[in-house]
């Protein structure tokens, strides 16, 4: 008869205090880094694109002194009282700065009005498209740019509403979001009045699953649950519902990267529908 080794119960607890203090420890490190990276990068990525300015404007400032302009600055009382404190130097440098935060905040501002139109948008994905093609360098700018892609998502519409639809039977009801009006074409082909686009996600993943939907707007049930209380549930698979949805229950980095997978994919449907609005339907019959 074997005998239990009584060492291996006496050692569990603290097998199981070192793996706590452990994974502690790791959530603990894993945090602070997803907090100082974006920090640190993106300090590091404005001090760059401002060496990068002020080293183009010295050009500009051989330009002044070749105009006498920075002669008769000089001159000035304000410059002799500068030089007499030793501070001529730093202040020349801050204004240097100054002019170069100003020129990178006006680049932002118009390459921003430039993507926000059509057109713009078009030549910024012939740009994105040349870009990722280099090899080495694509792979880097992909990653950055899906980053802003994220910083984008964050501020873009969110879905409409939460509706209740009918599915695999009367009794049965499902979530999902609605995400715009269907086109006229389509509620003409399917014989109704007016259908409204929804997407039904699956849980837990609703990234990997779903369906993009054209229901009659009938059929479509107003439910009271925000878009933060659709999500929500959908990736605890309904634990966060009801009355437990005031519990907070923790959502993950990969929860929220899925949330904004989400926003991604809602953006592409309202660019489909929009274009099938564009399309002329007396342009097909005729042809």
């Amino acid at each position: 008869m074997a005998v239990p080794d009584s060492s291996d119960d006496s050692s569990r607890p603290a097998r199981d205090t070192v793996e706590s203090l452990y994974g502690g420890t790791l959530d603990v490190l894993m945090t602070g880094i997803a907090i100082i990276v974006p920090f640190v990068i993106t300090l590091y990525v404005l001090t760059i694109a401002l060496d990068f300015i002020t080293g183009a404007l010295t050009p500009f400032i051989r330009v002044l002194r070749w105009f006498g302009v920075i002669a008769w600055f000089r001159e000035t009382d304000l410059v002799s009282v500068l030089i007499e404190l030793h501070v001529y130097g730093y202040v020349i440098d801050f204004f240097t700065e100054i002019i170069a935060v100003g020129i990178l905040l006006g680049i932002v501002v118009v390459v921003g009005s430039i993507g926000r139109h059509r057109y713009g948008e078009q030549a910024i994905d012939v740009i994105d498209l040349a870009l990722a093609s280099i090899p080495g360098i694509g792979t880097v700018y992909k990653s950055f740019r899906r980053m802003g892609d994220v910083m984008l998502d964050n501020e873009a519409e969110n879905f409409q509403e939460i509706k209740l639809v009918q599915c695999f039977g009367e009794d049965v009801h499902v979530i999902g979001f609605e995400t715009s009006t269907s086109p006229e074409t389509v509620a003409e082909a399917a014989g109704h009045d007016e259908m409204v686009t929804l997407f039904i996600p699956l849980a837990p993943n609703p990234v990997t699953g779903g369906f993009l939907t054209h229901v009659p707007r009938d059929r479509v049930m107003d439910v009271d649950m925000s878009i933060e209380e659709g999500v929500r549930s959908i990736l605890t698979s309904g634990v966060a519902t009801g009355e437990r949805a005031n519990e907070k229950t923790p959502v993950t980095m990969g929860d929220l990267e899925k949330v904004t997978d989400i926003d991604r994919l809602q953006d592409a449907i309202r660019t489909d529908d929009e274009n099938a609005e564009d399309e002329d339907p007396n342009d097909e019959k005729t042809q």
